[in-house]
């Protein structure tokens, strides 16, 4: 990995691929084995008919999940998973800081970290935050949770996704970073689950690029390149430092 401002390279380890096939949560953890610097890396939907890690339909458990999330707002089998993730990152000892990258769908479950635990996220393609429409409000499930009726409650077996009020807002506001391209529809209008919060940079703002059409991961990168050589100051997010963290169960 190249830094633009300096041109310093920093050579990453590929520490572990985190697979759970009965979610189709997908996931890669690399390293700066000089600092200790740990990127936790969660893809998009998988390609129909390619086995990713849970089977060749795994796409359709994705689709199944943005829409369990969307619709009723709910924390999915997914989010659940990719927070046990996240958390035993945090309570490694080796894990000296911390920053999530999501790209596509992962932007949900890496939205889920920044407003719960405040990470530090980078989102490409961010798809927003379940719990609020366009508008940034509480959706109508979320109001019911709210009020605690036993139908909103019934609605979710893992409990609703915290959404974008109070602290859970700030949270977004202070941590995420996303990246979007104008033409990327799916990214835009068709997969979003709600709206997305934190500092949204548009990479070609001012030269719109219709290769984004296609939402592919490598127009996304050939995009944030270009945009690194075309500026003399880029926009970095923070790291989480890991140095107070307690675990939930810690006195």
């Amino acid at each position: 990995m190249t830094a633009p401002e300096d041109g310093e390279q920093t050579k990453y380890q590929l520490v572990a691929n985190i697979n759970d096939p009965e979610s189709g949560f997908h996931a890669k953890v690399i390293m700066d084995p000089d600092t200790s610097h740990y990127v936790l890396l969660v893809k998009g939907m998988d390609m129909p008919g390619r086995d990713e890690g849970a089977g060749s339909s795994g796409f359709l458990s994705d689709i199944g999940d943005m829409k369990n999330q969307s619709l009723q707002t709910c924390i999915s089998d997914q989010v659940m998973f990719s927070e046990k993730t996240f958390l035993d990152l945090l309570e490694n000892p080796k894990v000296k800081s911390l920053e999530v990258v999501g790209y596509s769908i992962g932007s949900i479950p890496a939205n889920y970290y920044a407003s719960v635990y405040g990470a530090q996220v980078t989102n490409i393609a961010d798809l927003g935050v379940p719990g609020t429409d366009i508008n940034g409000r509480m959706s109508t499930q979320q109001l019911f949770a709210s009020v605690g009726t036993s139908l909103g409650f019934n609605w979710c077996s893992n409990g609703f996704f915290p959404g974008a009020h109070g602290e859970f807002k700030e949270n977004l506001d202070n941590n995420v970073v996303s990246l979007e391209l104008r033409a990327d529809v799916m990214a835009n209008d068709l997969g979003r689950v709600g709206t997305k919060y934190g500092t949204q940079i548009v990479l070609d703002s001012d030269n719109l690029d219709l290769m984004g059409l296609g939402h592919v991961p490598e127009i996304y990168a050939n995009a944030i390149e270009a945009r690194d050589q075309s500026v003399s100051k880029t926009e970095t997010t923070k790291t989480l430092s890991t140095d107070n963290w307690k675990p939930l169960n810690a006195p």
